[in-house]
């Protein structure tokens, strides 16, 4: 079974990194690691895709705020939100110079909460779903940028995207990229819109260290995007 997106029209092939996310840590735990100005309403996720609605953390000029936003950067002359499905992921070592980017990189940056990602692995009993979740960390913290997209009728859409690099020992038997993972000094620092010279801002940008994921197979129920439950995270069975 493949993975879908939101749109079941839309197959996920097992090329995409990062294609599938979880947020299932509590508003309150969210308010005091990211330091947020105000309380939050968030439903655990554990099958989140493209398309769907992604939790994320930005700073304005009152303070730091949590958003929901629609996973998928929207570029502001787009002509409709189509363009979002394609703009999940972001390559991180390009996206100060890509034109869908390069400004929002300087000043619409935002950190996206994660309990774990899915990356899936050919074995002689076909595709292996895998759960990544932080070792050391309460919450894995993903560099992204965020935007805003407007109809002709002028309502807004807020969207956001997942920055990439290249996989650690970790990740690279399942692929060649990973989400960028700050540390909890680099998301400060990401999220600081002082910050607007690339020079000052790229060393947050790299792979993670090898010791900063555990991962274990978990049930192919997280191949269909319907199934949003913790039972995703349940063992994998021969007879699924």
């Amino acid at each position: 079974m493949v993975p879908k997106l939101a749109s079941d029209s839309i197959p996920i092939t097992f090329s995409i990194m990062c294609g599938r996310f979880a947020q299932t840590t509590s508003s309150d735990d969210l308010v005091n690691l990211f330091q947020l100005m105000t309380q939050v309403a968030i439903t655990p996720c554990y099958n989140l895709a493209p398309t769907m609605n992604a939790f994320i953390v930005r700073e304005t000029s009152a303070g730091r705020i949590g958003q929901q936003t629609r996973w998928g950067l929207v570029p502001s002359w787009a002509p409709n939100l189509k363009r979002g499905s394609d703009l999940f992921n972001a390559r991180s070592e390009s996206v100060f110079e890509k034109p869908s980017f390069a400004k929002l990189a300087r000043t619409q940056r935002c950190v996206i909460p994660a309990s774990g990602f899915y990356e899936w692995r050919d074995t002689p009993a076909g595709k292996m779903p895998t759960l990544f979740t932080p070792s050391h960390e309460p919450v894995l913290r993903f560099a992204g940028l965020w935007s805003t997209w407007a109809d002709d009728h002028g309502e807004i859409t807020y969207t956001s995207t997942i920055l990439t690099t290249e996989a650690n020992r970790t990740m690279a038997p399942f692929h060649h990229r990973m989400p960028v993972l700050l540390t909890s000094n680099g998301s400060d620092q990401w999220l600081n819109n002082s910050i607007q010279n690339p020079d000052d801002i790229r060393h947050v940008l790299v792979s993670a260290p090898n010791d900063a994921l555990h991962l274990r197979p978990i049930s192919r129920r997280i191949n269909n995007v319907r199934n949003n439950d913790s039972d995703c995270w349940g063992p994998h069975s021969v007879d699924e």
